[in-house]
């Protein structure tokens, strides 16, 4: 079987020489292993962040890809160390809710702790396990080691509280902003959201919540003030510094203001709540 890359998302940053250690235990391990950095940009200890980027990056990876997510501030604790597959890929990760959106998608296939030391390296930092037991974990995946060998099922994976994602009686989709991404458009729990002619289609990525199909045309996004906003195609529909809502590359709504910081400019922040009205 063809292995696939090995792809790192983590809340280390560049700064420090942290990452560069998982490449070098990894490159030990796998020499032949191609290295993918997703990000290293996290927000410090943002668990929720890291999972929300975990789910958005799986179904752009080739076949048997094995992601190493790395947000940890329960490290050195009693939280477990895992490894879990789904069909064409494989996350390792701390037990802190990490993979809760990849398993809102579909349970995993297969879930071990990660409890083997012949999988991990000698001696294990207290504070360090992305190099000590995530990084030498996946590059033995990819040199072919099952991920049953390395450790006990587990169950029960912990999932973090889901965002809002809901229809009322008025047949209004309601949902919450997720954090504003670094051009500072606000990212909100709306969708997936795509366009089918003249129709607007809910595919909802949490569960809960029933498909749903109305006009786009008749459909205004409510925003936190009370400002209602047609759902753009593109940022030019809008002036310049000017408010619109699109559905951004994920099938999520998104808000932004045409050429500028909407997280800026508008003062919203992650939790308040947005509107989508359906009026057709």
């Amino acid at each position: 079987m063809k292995t696939g890359p090995i792809a790192l998302l983590t809340d280390f940053g560049l700064q420090d020489a942290y990452v560069g250690m998982m490449k070098g235990v990894i490159a030990d391990i796998a020499p032949q292993a191609d290295i993918i950095d997703l990000s290293h940009d996290v927000p410090r200890g943002d668990i929720q962040r890291g999972a929300f980027h975990l789910w958005q990056a799986t179904s752009y990876f080739p076949e048997n890809t094995v992601f190493v997510a790395v947000v940890d501030p329960g490290v050195g604790t009693s939280r477990r160390a895992m490894g879990a597959s789904w069909p064409g890929f494989t996350c390792i990760a701390p037990d802190n809710g990490l993979l809760t959106f990849v398993c809102e998608q579909s349970e995993p296939l297969n879930a071990v702790e990660l409890t083997s030391s012949q999988y991990r390296l000698a001696g294990v930092s207290a504070t360090f396990h992305g190099r000590d037991i995530f990084a030498p974990a996946a590059a033995h995946l990819v040199r072919g080691v099952a991920l049953q060998e390395m450790g006990p099922p587990a169950a029960e994976l912990v999932r973090l509280p889901l965002p809002s994602l809901s229809i009322d009686a008025e047949a209004t989709i309601r949902g919450q902003i997720l954090f504003a991404d670094r051009f500072g458009n606000l990212i909100t729990s709306l969708g997936l959201l795509h366009t089918e002619g003249e129709n607007l289609i809910l595919d909802p990525w949490l569960g809960g919540c029933p498909s749903a199909r109305f006009k786009r045309g008749d459909s205004r996004v409510q925003l936190p003030d009370g400002t209602q906003l047609a759902i753009a195609h593109t940022f030019g529909e809008a002036g310049a510094g000017k408010p619109l809502a699109f559905i951004g590359s994920s099938g999520l709504l998104e808000i932004a203001v045409n050429q500028g910081n909407a997280a800026e400019v508008l003062g919203f922040y992650p939790g308040q709540e947005i509107l989508l009205i359906r009026k057709g």
